[in-house]
């Protein structure tokens, strides 16, 4: 697997772990809100229940008062009363939603109360017409028994509604549990992974890279041991470089056997032509001081001719040493300049990899924030809630206050109160605990963005500086380029001036020629003995040289272990 798609595939992993724990924040909070506003539809239709009750209670007071004293401001209270039940009435049924069985209850209650009414109305008309016991007696018999079936609905209403207030307290709990061990569960996921990809990036690339920067620097030192090749068992870029480095080790190591081999030979050879050398160097001095005698008169003739062509002869071999020089340098030129236009080809492709980089990162930097901008309309949404909590705490408080207007007939009401601010609180302390999660969320969310950002940063950078090699590179094959121009121009020059150059040697050679001819036979064996002299003292000088040089090589290739 290539280095990219490793550090892709990580990054997506997480990625996607963290798109799945917000997908599930938000589905468990839209669960959270629907069960929050039922519950507070349950506690708003409590309220509006017990202040039926109390508005009954307050009814058939007025009622009794009417009775006793006969003042029309209880029978003018009476009416407004029942205007007020006819609204809570319509409210409760609003309230109640889709629930079958809360409107059929509403629907008997409501039924009822006008059996209540009715009978309260005849209890009216006796009073109004002076028949103070029928109105008395209406009053403590079929009004009361109709008082009492619509009340034992009204408490049957209460219950019910307390029930599903109640299931819905526990629904919303243990939504909250679940949500807060999900994302808790999903955050210590999520580090446990960041640090085994973490370490296994880091056991995968470093580690070999370590190896191998080991191995070259042993070898860079002149100490390395060329036996000790890497195991690297990864396909990537580092598994390549792995084997790479083995096949040049290998390489590397046959190399060495073979000029070790070479050395000795060199050593051995060298050490019998120096014994050679020193054999026919004494030949040739016992020659030499034979003929000695015989060419010293022909010495001062042939001796401007010989330096003549001695210094044209040395100029000519300087003459051939430039141009083959000049000739293996055109051939390094060359050399360098394709290793300049491969340099300049990886450097292309280098620049292609780390554009590739460069988008990842950006399209990674994208799905960070879009989840940044998810997180913020979570808070956004806990926002709401606390401001639900809020307002149905100031609504509790109302109700206590009301509830300890009403007095006795309020204390029933009080209690619902009290439940419902202690909810409320409840619901407040949630959304306080929610409001931290996602804040942390954020903050890391933005740590993750500006990791990224200089990331992208970093890849760019590296961009601008492969781009300044690759122009480099560019303008080393063009320099490259005009130096082998210029140097096959030098050695052209240099073969003409060789050929001229061997043409006025060839001339001395005639000159001299003909100057030996007239120095008879002598002066031939005089110069032949004095050129067999000076290469054997060449010959010695060279072998004794290439001696001490074998000698080193064989000490320098010692030093590697193949």
């Amino acid at each position: 697997m290539r280095i990219r798609t490793k550090f892709v595939l990580a990054f997506g992993l997480l990625l996607a772990i963290m798109i799945g724990s917000e997908s599930y924040s938000y589905v468990q909070e839209g669960r959270i809100k629907a069960a929050s506003a039922k519950m507070l539809g349950d506690a708003e239709l409590l309220t509006h229940l017990r202040e039926i009750q109390f508005v009954l209670t307050g009814r058939n007071n007025d009622e009794r008062g009417y009775l006793l004293s006969q003042d029309n401001t209880f029978a003018e209270e009476m009416r407004e009363r029942a205007q007020k039940l006819d609204a809570l009435f319509a409210q409760a049924k609003e309230m109640a939603g889709s629930s079958e069985e809360l409107r059929r209850l509403l629907d008997r209650m409501e039924a009822l109360f006008r059996t209540y009414q009715r009978e309260s109305d005849k209890v009216m008309e006796a009073i109004r017409s002076g028949q103070r016991e029928e109105a008395v007696r209406l009053h403590f018999g079929e009004e009361r028994q109709a008082r009492k079936e619509l009340d034992r609905v009204v408490e049957e209403l209460v219950t019910l509604v307390q029930q599903e207030k109640e299931q819905d307290e526990v629904l919303l709990a243990r939504q909250a549990r679940t949500a807060e061990s999900v994302r808790l569960f999903v955050a210590m996921t999520a580090v446990l992974l960041a640090v085994l990809i973490g370490g296994y990036l880091v056991r995968s690339i470093v580690i070999p890279l370590n190896r191998v920067n080991a191995q070259l620097r042993a070898i860079a030192e002149g100490e390395g041991d060329l036996t000790r090749e890497l195991t690297v068992a990864s396909r990537d870029e580092i598994g390549m470089l792995g084997q790479s480095f083995n096949r040049m080790l290998r390489n590397l190591r046959e190399i060495i056997l073979q000029v070790r081999s070479h050395a000795e030979q060199v050593a051995a050879s060298a050490e019998e032509l120096n014994a050679s050398s020193e054999q026919t160097s004494q030949a040739a001095k016992q020659i030499a001081e034979t003929v000695q005698g015989v060419v010293l008169g022909t010495d001062k003739q042939v001796q401007g001719v010989e330096e003549g062509s001695r210094e044209v002869q040395e100029m000519a071999a300087g003459i051939r040493q430039i141009s083959s020089r000049a000739e293996r340098v055109t051939a390094a030129a060359v050399d360098t300049s394709e290793l300049a236009t491969n340099g300049n080809r990886t450097i292309q492709e280098a620049v292609a990899r780390m554009n590739g980089m460069s988008e990842t990162i950006d399209h990674l930097s994208r799905l960070v924030r879009g989840l940044g901008e998810r997180s913020r309309q979570i808070g956004q949404i806990v926002d709401a809630i606390t401001d639900i909590a809020g307002q149905t705490n100031l609504l509790a408080l109302n109700a206590a206050i009301e509830a300890a207007r009403a007095g006795e007939h309020g204390r029933g009401f009080a209690v619902v109160a009290d439940e419902v601010r202690k909810l409320a609180e409840q619901a407040s302390a949630s959304a306080g605990q929610i409001t931290q999660l996602v804040g942390t969320i954020q903050s890391e969310i933005e740590e993750a963005v500006v990791s990224m950002q200089r990331g992208t940063e970093e890849v760019a950078a590296g961009m601008a500086g492969v781009s300044e090699a690759g122009e480099a590179f560019a303008r080393i094959r063009a320099a490259v380029l005009d130096v082998t121009g210029q140097i096959q121009e030098v050695s052209a020059a240099s073969r003409s001036l060789t050929a001229s150059t061997e043409k006025v040697a060839q001339a001395m050679r005639e000159i001299a020629g003909v100057t030996e001819t007239t120095a008879a036979r002598t002066l031939d064996v005089s110069a032949a003995t004095e050129e067999q002299l000076a290469s054997m003292e060449e010959i010695h000088a060279s072998a004794a040289s290439l001696a001490g040089l074998a000698e080193e090589l064989e000490k320098l290739m010692g030093r590697f272990k193949v």
